[in-house]
């Protein structure tokens, strides 16, 4: 015999869920509009409430109202939390799934309750839609989610909650469920409620976790990442130089800085406006992007100037990198666009000169001299060592 009331653990598990869903729906509302889902983990949390306590109230409030509220409240909250899930992760949500579940625990609930009564069918209906769509849900989350701690966390729950939900079925098909009900007061259908308690409480935990660490990554993103061009920001190159730079240090070879300039850059800004000149930025950095490599730190230094921050290469290869991508730019090959062009001044050297200083002061002097040669031009600093 267990030592509490099976009706008292459904009662228990519908408070925090609802208590928790009220502060996902207030947290929800301040979340940028591309971190989707929350709403609907916030809504399935409500539902799962409300229906726990319906099924806790069996008795004492009409039937129709505690199994087929209650029952298919437990499959709406739980399709919510699946698509839900599935908008969190970017991935089409299965709401002709859920509502055919939902169609079919509905006929399947009413039939067993009015036309020809069982509890134990009641109980493998609900039990098997409930284990489908839990399987579901584990695959979204330890497939999209294997990245974050949190997500693994909310899979794995839901994982339990499937093998629990799966040994109810098969107990329940012939085992005189239908004579002890509900409350059934075996070993199966006591792990199975606690456990249920224990998840809907678990679930909406971790779904907030969940969002909130997504919310926490995107802020660190924007923090390091202009926003107009998409490239890094002053700040995150001066993090990647740093890190570059004691590796090199460790391994040897050169560091190489290209400062990137475009030409003329006011002029067009006055004559064409700055919606078009930011349009130039935000080309430029997608055609200079394609040209460089993904170990090729390539930033935004500031206004119409670029860094790239290229590790290990020869001067002579880091120069035709830097004329293959002036030659490329050169190209104006957006009609929609003004042409344009843009110098380059190359700095080049060990790690243990290369401080940012140094290297950005080189490369400075090596793009003045490609200005005044006549723009349009790349030059390699003086002081760059040759190998």
């Amino acid at each position: 015999m267990p030592a509490f009331d099976l009706r008292t653990v459904l009662l228990m598990s519908s408070v925090m869920p609802g208590l928790m869903a009220l502060v996902m729906f207030s947290l929800g509302r301040s979340f940028p509009t591309n971190i989707r889902g929350v709403g609907n983990w916030a809504c399935g949390a409500l539902i799962v409430s409300v229906a726990a306590i319906l099924l806790a109230l069996r008795g004492g409030v009409p039937d129709w109202l505690s199994i087929m509220g209650g029952n298919c409240g437990m499959i709406v909250s739980t399709g919510l939390w699946l698509i839900g899930s599935q908008r969190f992760f970017g991935c089409p949500p299965s709401w002709r799934f859920v509502t055919l579940m939902l169609v079919i625990g509905a006929i399947g609930e009413s039939w067993m309750t009015w036309g020809h009564p069982s509890g134990a069918g009641r109980a493998l209906c609900v039990n098997v839609i409930l284990a489908l769509i839990y399987t579901r849900q584990t695959f979204v989350m330890l497939r999209y989610g294997r990245q974050d701690p949190s997500s693994m966390f909310v899979g794995a729950v839901f994982l339990i909650q499937t093998a629990v939900t799966a040994i109810r079925v098969v107990t329940s098909i012939g085992s005189g469920f239908a004579g002890t009900g509900l409350y059934a007061r075996d070993f199966v259908q006591t792990i199975y409620l606690a456990t249920g308690a224990l998840v809907s409480l678990m679930a909406t935990v971790g779904f907030m976790l969940v969002a909130m660490n997504r919310l926490r990554l995107q802020l660190e993103q924007q923090s390091l990442v202009d926003p107009l061009t998409g490239l890094l920001n002053r700040r995150a190159f001066l993090n990647a130089h740093r890190e570059e730079r004691e590796k090199m240090m460790r391994t040897g070879g050169l560091l190489s800085l290209l400062l990137i300039d475009l030409d003329h850059f006011k002029a067009i800004n006055d004559t064409y406006g700055h919606v078009t000149g930011d349009e130039i930025l935000v080309d430029f950095s997608r055609r200079a992007a394609e040209m460089l490599a993904r170990h090729n730190h390539f930033s935004r230094w500031g206004g119409e100037e670029f860094a790239a921050l290229v590790p290990g290469a020869r001067p002579e290869d880091v120069f035709d990198l830097a004329e293959a991508l002036r030659s490329r730019i050169a190209l104006n090959d957006n009609p929609s666009l003004p042409a344009y062009a843009c110098s380059i001044g190359i700095a080049c050297m060990t790690s243990g000169d290369a401080t940012i200083e140094r290297l950005v002061k080189d490369a400075d002097e090596a793009l003045y001299r490609a200005k005044r040669n006549g723009r349009n031009s790349v030059e390699l600093s003086d002081q760059a060592i040759l190998v």
